[in-house]
């Protein structure tokens, strides 16, 4: 419409000087010919009809004239302009030369200094390679180690998104683990930062998948921090169980023993005694059996900071605290994470507490003065001071506690600044609180697509899911999801046309309630990324998946070219030099599909789009974008 308004305009402005340029030819021509002007005057009135039609006549083929040539510029000009845009994202593209020679000449210039511009970047690529690669060396033997490591590794940022991980974290903390997304989604926060207070000790943990044991250690100056995890048993089990059943049949051989040892004859006191030296070793035994408590040596100095800065953590209080001289020095065992989970409930109703410790020989004595009756111990405080061999009591305002203790040994003091954390090339993501104003390359997208028995979202059923992780414009090929499904019925043929499935091949598949799940996890706090996004979109909300936003290739490709004619994905692959493999198969589209929104990623910035809500606005406005399914 803008161009049509162009085209009036240039039209009115020819007319204007044609007409004014006759206007002063006659004007000058009937300078002092007042006859001649009468004349020229009457016959006009009586001819009028026909000059009228003359410039009516003269108008239209002056129109006709400037039409092909004013809006050839006009669409050559600006299709050179979308054209040249795809350079940005794909410096080997080259554009076509047509349209007028000038746009042709200028097409070829681009040309030139697009392939200049190539080998450039090539030069510099090469380079860039050579200085990277001891770099590299060291980075694939980092990864090697890691990935042979028993332990399971994640690398996190101080907002506990994952930078690094390996297989062995992955398969204990299952498919919601991935660059990017948050491992607090996937461990207790509150058990991972009192984790990080003391590296040096392990921790029981509830993961997505079983029980784990965990270490948490800080990146001193780089603020992030790296998680060791390994499987754990569960706490009670057949072994302890049967540990308590033995514990049982001692104590009554014990007391047997005993009744027995003052009334048998002279004779079998020497059987009797044996058998009492047997039950005591027995006894010996049994209690070798039993599991230790999972405690940790605090010092005494260190021990109440912690429980203070739990306290305001998880009940909301700031109490002050004082140590004794006497136990500066000293090792306190308790389960630290567990004592300051009981005290917090403990004090969950509480405004005003303070924290006093001391040393009674072998025993740490923690008081807790409130301003009021002490309140009743929560049983989670209960289970952490019996679970460290300790005991408890109230009185009055006060609320006592004991435990274990002893003389920390005094080690050398370290030469030398400490180790300090290598670096590899690892970016911390910084996305804002509003996702709609975070940029574009700050974002974690998953890239999915569906194939289906047909195209009708309420009747047809899925067969086939595929997604991949993208960082930015960085696509994380090594964590993708693939699963084929059993639709429970024959597939049209017209479909297995199309993605080349047949109902043969899916039997025995499981199905997708069987799948959801672990699907679920892997799109869980990223954003979806799709090419015609609508359509897979309503066959995952028809299963009871949602989650908004999407960003959608198709709407993408009409907001960047809008003159293209053709905006399939193939067509957009080969259009930005993305190779076209497994089209039809989800996975294969799905890589496709986050290999050109990568591409993409420079040209939206350049035209203004650079958040995730500036595009999602953009795309909003698209007809396209009112299609539903």
């Amino acid at each position: 419409m803008r161009e049509a308004w162009r085209f009036l305009g240039a039209l009115l402005l020819g007319l204007l000087l044609v007409g004014g340029s006759l206007g002063v030819g006659f004007f000058l021509l009937l300078q002092g010919e007042e006859a001649l002007g009468r004349e020229l005057l009457r016959v006009a009135r009586e001819k009028l009809p026909l000059l009228l039609f003359l410039a009516f006549l003269f108008a239209s083929v002056l129109a006709a004239l400037l039409h092909p040539l004013f809006l050839g510029y006009l669409a050559a000009t600006r299709a050179l302009g979308q054209e040249a845009e795809v350079l940005l994202a794909n410096p080997g593209h080259r554009l076509r030369l047509r349209g007028p020679f000038e746009l042709q000449a200028l097409a070829g210039l681009i040309n030139r200094l697009a392939a200049e511009k190539e080998a450039l970047e090539k030069e510099v690529a090469a380079r860039v390679a050579e200085a990277k690669a001891l770099l590299e060396g060291e980075r694939r033997r980092l990864s090697a180690l890691i990935g042979h490591l028993p332990q399971g590794v994640v690398l996190a940022n101080p907002k506990g998104q994952v930078l690094l991980y390996n297989a062995q974290a992955r398969r204990l903390l299952g498919e919601g683990l991935g660059a990017g997304k948050s491992l607090f989604a996937l461990l207790d926060r509150g058990l991972l930062v009192h984790a990080l207070a003391l590296p040096e000790e392990r921790f029981l943990a509830q993961g997505p998948k079983g029980p784990l044991r965990l270490q948490a250690v800080p990146l001193e100056g780089e603020g992030g921090f790296l998680v060791l995890l390994e499987e754990a048993k569960e706490a009670e089990g057949a072994e302890e169980a049967s540990l308590h059943r033995l514990k049982d049949k001692l104590s009554g051989l014990k007391a047997l023993v005993e009744a027995l040892e003052g009334e048998v004859p002279p004779g079998l006191a020497p059987l009797v005694a044996t058998a009492k030296a047997a039950a005591q070793e027995l006894a010996g035994l049994v209690q070798g059996l039993e599991a230790q408590p999972q405690v940790a040596e605090v010092l005494a100095q260190d021990l109440l900071p912690l429980l203070a800065e739990a306290l305001e953590r998880e009940a909301g209080l700031s109490p002050g605290w004082s140590l004794g001289e006497n136990a500066h020095g000293w090792a306190v065992r308790a389960d630290t994470y567990a004592l300051a989970r009981g005290l917090a409930a403990t004090l969950a109703a509480e405004e005003e507490v303070f924290l006093q410790g001391e040393r009674e020989g072998s025993l740490f004595r923690l008081t807790l003065v409130l301003p009021h009756p002490a309140p009743e111990p929560h049983p989670l405080l209960q289970q952490a001071v019996a679970r460290a061999g300790g005991n408890l009591w109230r009185e009055g305002a006060r609320l006592y506690l004991l435990l274990p203790a002893l003389k920390a040994p005094r080690l050398p003091a370290p030469e030398g600044p400490p180790p300090r954390a290598e670096v590899f090339d690892l970016s911390l993501l910084q996305v804002p609180e509003d996702l709609e104003e975070a940029p574009l390359e700050g974002l974690l997208y998953t890239a999915f697509d569906l194939e289906t028995t047909g195209l009708d979202p309420e009747k047809d059923a899925i067969i086939a899911l595929g997604a991949v992780h993208l960082l930015g414009r960085r696509v994380l090929r090594q964590e993708v999801f693939e699963a084929l499904l059993d639709p429970g019925r024959p597939i049209a043929p017209a479909a297995t046309e199309v993605h080349g499935l047949t109902w043969e091949m899916l039997q025995g598949k499981p199905r997708l309630e069987e799948v959801l799940p672990a699907f679920r996890a892997f799109v869980e706090d990223t954003v979806l990324l799709a090419h015609n996004g609508a359509f897979d979109m309503a066959f995952l909300r028809r299963a009871g998946l949602d989650q908004p936003p999407l960003v959608d290739t198709l709407l993408l490709s009409h907001l960047l070219f809008p003159d293209l004619k053709d905006h399939r994905l193939e067509h957009l692959a080969e259009r930005f030099g993305v190779p076209v493999l497994g089209r039809h198969t989800a996975l294969g589209d799905a890589l496709m599909t986050a290999e050109v929104f990568a591409r993409m990623v420079p040209l939206l910035k350049e035209r203004g789009y650079a958040t995730l809500g500036a595009v999602l606005r953009a795309c909003a406005r698209l007809p396209l974008a009112r299609l539903r399914y």
